[in-house]
Formats: C-alpha cells, structure tokens, sequence
C-alpha cells in the first residue's frame, strides 16, 4: 500500500515539475517577445528605467567615480551580459546612451537622478507634471 502511495506521488510530482517548467519556458518566450526595441520608444519606458537604475547602482557600487572611461563602459557591458532576458536590450540601451551615463557616473548623482538625465527614466519634475 504505501508502495503504491509512493509511486503515485512521484508520478505526479514529476508531472507537476515538467508542467512548471513548459511554464518556465513559455514565460521566458513571452518575455524575450514583448521585451524588444518597441519599449525603446514607449513614453514612460518602465523597464528601461529599470534597467538603467539596476546597472548604474552596480557600477557605482563596484567601481566608484575615479575609474576611467574605458573600465566604467566594459563594466556596464558586463553588467548587461549578466541581465538574462534582458540582455539584449540593456546592450542596446547602454549603447545608445553610452556617453551620458559614463559622464553622468563621474558625479554623485543617485541612479534615479542619472537615468533621468539619459532620458531612461521620469525626473521628479516631470511627473509633477502629470
């Protein structure tokens, strides 16, 4: 009897692993698609500025604002590479916006405050705005 209790709790539970997983997968698939450059373009740019706070608080944590040029971009570039699903759109955000975050990382700006400037996120001012 518990034999059989045994093996059917394994069975299901392997059923409801491989049924999390296939979730896994498709949400991973969903997120790839709706991730792309089309969010570039929206006008509040949440995960951009998501983003874009989430590396220049890593940055300033890990190198600090006397380090050159050259070591704070690879340093963002690594950063994006170990971004997941969002790998990809980090590189082109870093990319695109290279020269102000890396002006912008010499100053003791907040990563809010630094987005902003890169146009990655709202300032303050501008949702007062709204």
């Amino acid at each position: 009897m518990f034999r059989n209790i045994l093996v059917t709790y394994f069975i299901i539970a392997s059923a409801c692993a491989m049924q999390l997983e296939y979730l896994k997968d498709d949400s991973e698939e969903l997120l790839d698609r709706t991730l792309n450059e089309d969010l570039l373009m929206t006008e509040e740019q949440p995960v951009l500025c998501l983003i874009c706070k989430h590396i220049i608080e890593k940055v300033k944590h890990h190198l600090g604002k006397h380090e050159n040029a050259e070591k704070i971009k690879k340093e963002l570039m690594t950063l994006c590479d170990k971004s997941g699903p969002v790998k990809r759109m980090c590189k082109e955000m870093v990319t695109n916006k290279i020269d102000i975050l890396v002006k912008e990382l010499y100053t003791d700006d907040d990563p809010k405050t630094i987005c902003a400037k890169a146009d990655l996120c709202k300032s303050v001012r501008e949702l007062e705005l709204i």
